[in-house]
């Protein structure tokens, strides 16, 4: 970035106040760069919005700030305006958006192609502002949800009945759901899953249609979003896991691990025995055929 001319910071200052001033005159006041970085100090005067300090310089954001309010020399102002820089930038650096999918679906594990498109609307939500901003969050929300029915569905599900369309999120995540929450034990959690999808799903249709959403209509369709994915890998893996549904037929203890697996000649698992963590008690698990 080249050096800041008069005309550039009486642009910047009348652009600020709505062109509701005139520049009269503009002159660097003082040169810092004790940070490392050049920082110069401007002395603004305009015909009916007073005296001005603007602050500006190599990788700094230009700012103003008045003479007759708290900043009464160019030293306070620089350094109130380099701390404000400085806290921004730590902010900034220390927002992690895999930290708050990591938050959002309890460390759950997410299939790459999620992940990334997670990680995408995880950023954008940081740093949105505008209606535009709100919009691609629900259009992005969209793209994920489809995504992740296309993850979780395999033509098989649907048996005798017609293959839904490959955009038809809602219809493949209730197959899928049936498929793999079978019985009347998962009857409500089934009903629960349904009803979060359909509403994460219309909701992002809504923020992506949306003329007057704000950051935390938007944020809320983030959140939905984030943890409907690591619902559904919850599912996936809970029908993955046979160990999961069982507890130790002593003490009634969920803290069982493997203790042996049995196999025939074919490799085929023959038996499944786990011991009880809390009292030690060893014990075989039916395998369903």
């Amino acid at each position: 970035m080249g050096k800041r001319t008069f005309e550039d910071v009486a642009k910047y200052v009348e652009w600020q106040s709505q062109n509701k001033c005139k520049v009269l005159s503009a002159k660097p006041e003082q040169d810092f760069d004790d940070l490392g970085v050049k920082v110069t100090v401007w002395n603004v005067k305009t015909d009916n919005d007073g005296a001005w300090w603007v602050v500006e310089g190599d990788a700094v954001p230009m700012n103003l700030y008045p003479q007759g309010a708290y900043y009464f020399g160019t030293d306070e102002v620089y350094s109130f305006h380099m701390g404000i820089m400085q806290r921004m930038q730590s902010s900034q650096e220390q927002y992690n958006p895999d930290d708050y999918i990591q938050a959002a679906t309890l460390n759950a594990e997410i299939a790459p192609q999620l992940l990334r498109k997670l990680r995408s609307i995880a950023t954008l939500i940081d740093s949105a502002t505008e209606i535009e901003d709100f919009q691609s969050i629900g259009v992005q929300s969209r793209e994920i949800l489809i995504e992740l029915g296309n993850h979780i569905y395999v033509p098989h599900m649907a048996g005798d009945q017609e293959q839904p369309q490959s955009s038809n999120f809602k219809r493949k995540t209730e197959l899928a759901i049936q498929f793999f929450l079978k019985g009347s034990d998962n009857a409500d959690y089934r009903s629960i899953i349904k009803k979060i999808t359909e509403a994460t799903w219309d909701y992002a249709n809504k923020i992506t249609h949306s003329s007057n959403a704000t950051y935390y209509e938007a944020s809320t369709c983030v959140s939905l979003c984030i943890s409907l994915v690591g619902l559904y890998e919850n599912v996936l893996q809970k029908s993955f896991d046979p160990i999961s549904q069982h507890s130790c037929p002593i003490c009634k203890s969920k803290k069982i691990t493997v203790d042996n697996i049995e196999t025939e000649e074919t490799g085929k698992i023959k038996a499944i025995h786990l011991i009880c963590d809390e009292c030690e008690n060893v014990f075989e698990i039916e395998l369903s055929d």
